[in-house]
């Protein structure tokens, strides 16, 4: 037990923000690594189903279990019941991290930690995209601020406006502030932070309209716009956006208007299926069994084909290319990703938070050494 490692958030905080750009794009990879292997590999068996408790008084509970061959661990969540004056707590929770032998070697924060994995998850077919000048987020909340962090960290030189969409002012004005004086000490972006209320309809379809990436990480139950803001005509033309939605996790929640995922599917978007190689559309998710199952997306609209797992197209991008009609399907699936409408839809997946908790174990006791 003496080996055990134990972090607050603020270490973790303090460790994660200030990564410079190159320790930033490892943690990429190391997201990759574990969403290919889960979804390529055997892993899969071997990660038990997650558990959601919802109780009476608005509890809600999370235990993602999660296993590799020298690691064993879980992750708890909790959104506390809402207080007397109906308003919400923070989600908080703790990721215990054992070795082979059961033996505790870690117990970590899980709130500053998931907030970095998710919004790390979303970044992958962020890296790929060809166009991020325009930027949307949803949200003024801990996903609002990693994904944010995470933007500017990659590829804040390419980035010329950020617009925060939330029904509270004073919240996004805070999430400003915040990032603002983060990007004067770290990243240091040229670009401009805007704000738009979500109830002002006329405001909010010209920013979706102009957008080419939009982030929605709201736990919300309704979706946050309608598909008839984006510019797309039936035939694919006009502007094709990456869409990502981290925020949603019970089948009674909903960021994404339905009809968007149907577009999606249809191929409106110039689209492309990843697998098979179909001049169709796709919905990338990172866990699409439990997706099917869980997600508010995927279960009001009644979709559970045509989705295709973040980690089968890690897989595709990686792998060898040597006869021609694989190499044409990976420059035609590359083509898609980097300019077509992609919608990914995270549910999470609990290889991540071992693959993130264990590459933070190793980051804190490297700096302590240095020390």
């Amino acid at each position: 037990m003496s080996d055990i490692q134990t972090l607050d958030n603020a270490v973790v905080h303090n460790l994660l923000l200030n990564l410079p750009k190159e320790e930033t794009i490892y943690f990429l990879n190391v997201i990759e690594q574990a969403l290919k292997t889960f979804s390529t590999s055997d892993e899969r068996q071997y990660q038990p189903k997650p558990s959601i408790i919802n109780r009476a008084n608005g509890l809600h509970a999370l235990f993602r279990p999660f296993t590799s061959e020298s690691s064993i661990g879980t992750k708890i969540i909790v959104q506390p019941a809402p207080g007397d004056d109906g308003k919400s707590s923070p989600l908080r929770g703790v990721i215990l991290l054992c070795d082979r032998k059961g033996i505790p070697t870690g117990l970590l924060p899980a709130e500053e930690i998931t907030g970095y994995r998710t919004a790390m998850g979303a970044m992958i077919p962020f890296s790929w995209r060809n166009h991020v000048e325009n930027i949307v987020v949803f949200g003024a909340g801990m996903q609002a601020l990693w994904h944010t962090r995470l933007i500017l960290a990659l590829r804040g030189s390419e980035v010329k406006r950020i617009t925060f969409v939330n029904r509270s002012r004073d919240r996004a004005d805070g999430l400003v502030a915040t990032i603002s004086q983060e990007n004067e000490t770290r990243w240091r972006s040229g670009c401009v932070f805007c704000f738009v209320d979500a109830t002002n309809r006329l405001n909010l379809q010209g920013c979706i309209k102009d957008a080419d990436c939009v982030f929605c990480t709201t736990p919300s139950r309704e979706p946050l716009f309608p598909a008839e803001y984006l510019s797309l005509d039936m035939h694919g033309k006009g502007r094709r956006p990456f869409i990502s939605a981290v925020g949603s996790r019970d089948p009674d929640m909903i960021e994404l208007d339905p009809d968007l995922l149907r577009r999606a599917i249809a191929g409106n978007g110039g689209g492309y299926d990843l697998v098979t190689g179909d001049e169709r559309g796709v919905v990338l998710t990172d866990d699409r069994e439990f997706a099917i199952q869980h997600c508010g997306e995927f279960v009001q609209t009644k979709i559970t084909e045509n989705i295709v797992e973040l980690g089968e197209i890690v897989d595709l991008k990686v792998g060898p290319h040597t006869d021609h009609a694989r190499k044409r399907h990976t420059e035609r699936a590359n083509e898609f990703l980097s300019e077509g409408f992609v919608m990914y839809k995270s549910i999470g997946v609990g290889l991540t938070d071992l693959a993130a908790g264990e590459a933070i174990l190793a980051l804190f006791r490297r700096q302590k050494r240095s020390l």
